[in-house]
């Protein structure tokens, strides 16, 4: 399954600069869902991430798990990912207000250090920290890793 890439001209204008993050969003419902979004479709939830301030003034993301979810919403599919903690220097944290029954660890969404102007990349891994999905083509290659954000899939 082909995943659009952040860098496809048929995306708005701000994900093909800035939206590794966003399409690493993108791709862990498309792995989830085992269904593959349509450009126009990851333009309308760009828009509604804004529209909602899941994406702030200054193209943050400031709520990436419903992100995710809407996703998985206009790919029709159940469930939903919670945040649930980092990993970072061979640690992993579970964020306090997380309940045991939740602390598992169903993706994960990796910052990484880039040479390019950006400086950082965002992108999917697994839990060996091994790429699945560079939201970029070509991948962008790591100088060095930041963390990773862990979200949970949640049943129903």
């Amino acid at each position: 399954m082909q995943h659009i890439k952040q860098n496809d001209p048929r995306l708005n204008e701000k994900i093909q600069k800035i939206g590794c993050f966003f399409i690493s969003c993108a791709d862990v419902a498309q792995m989830k869902a085992n269904k593959t979004l349509t450009a126009e479709q990851i333009n309308d939830v760009w828009n509604w991430s804004k529209d909602t301030h899941r994406i702030d003034g200054l193209d943050n993301i400031t709520d990436s798990a419903s992100i995710i979810n809407r996703f998985l919403r206009v790919l029709e599919s159940d469930g939903h990912f919670a945040e649930v903690g980092t990993f970072k220097d061979g640690k992993t944290t579970f964020y306090p207000s997380v309940q045991n029954k939740h602390r598992h660890i169903d993706a994960l969404i990796q910052k990484i250090k880039q040479g390019g102007k950006s400086k950082t990349h965002f992108r999917v891994v697994n839990n060996a920290g091994e790429l699945l999905e560079d939201p970029h083509e070509p991948p962008i290659k790591a100088l060095d890793i930041y963390y990773s954000i862990l979200y949970a899939y949640i049943e129903g």
